[in-house]
């Protein structure tokens, strides 16, 4: 799996291009729903092995999850929001795609043993054939070692790098388009 930092970082990347919210409460949960999914390594301190439905990269890894989380999210979290409507749905579909960003990422990983995310229609397990995303161990005391810095720089290059470059693009685009709505009104 790649690192909370990593999965944090895509969804303020889609954060930005989806909303201009300053507002708290829409960063932390989108910063929630991109990292949720690893809830699932407390099974493993209930014997709940690796490979099984609810072990690590199984349902909570799934489609499924990430419909469920991203309409709990906009039913609990955005109540002010009328239901139903079309600014509800773009919600949940944001909230959706950052869910499915984690399950991605973690499919372009180098270990494990893939992720589920057909579950639990389908138990089979998937990893992309590109996966240049090293593996952060599960272990907190593996990762502050010469291991940890190698999944650093790997992250760095294959998600940081992208996704901040993806950031400025998308900022560059906006302020383009905002730069010549402003023009044609001038011009009115």
């Amino acid at each position: 799996m790649p690192t909370v930092i990593s999965h944090s970082l895509v969804a303020i990347l889609f954060g930005n291009i989806f909303s201009k919210s300053t507002r708290t409460k829409f960063w932390i949960l989108s910063i929630v729903c991109a990292v949720l999914p690893d809830i699932d390594v407390i099974m493993f301190s209930f014997g709940i092995p690796y490979q099984h439905i609810f072990g690590h990269r199984g349902i909570s890894h799934s489609v499924l999850f990430a419909s469920v989380i991203a309409l709990l999210i906009v039913l609990m979290g955005f109540r002010e929001i009328k239901w139903n409507s079309k600014l509800w749905w773009s919600f949940v579909l944001y909230f959706f795609l950052i869910g499915l960003s984690h399950d991605i990422l973690d499919a372009m990983t180098s270990g494990g043993l893939g992720v589920g995310f057909f579950m639990p229609f389908d138990s089979t397990r998937y990893l992309f054939s590109f996966r240049p995303i090293r593996v952060s161990p599960l272990s907190i005391i593996r990762f502050f070692g010469t291991e940890g810095q190698r999944i650093l720089v790997s992250e760095l290059v294959w998600i940081w790098i992208p996704a901040v470059v993806c950031l400025f693009v998308i900022r560059f685009i906006k302020s383009q388009k905002n730069s010549n709505l402003l023009k044609n009104e001038t011009l009115k």
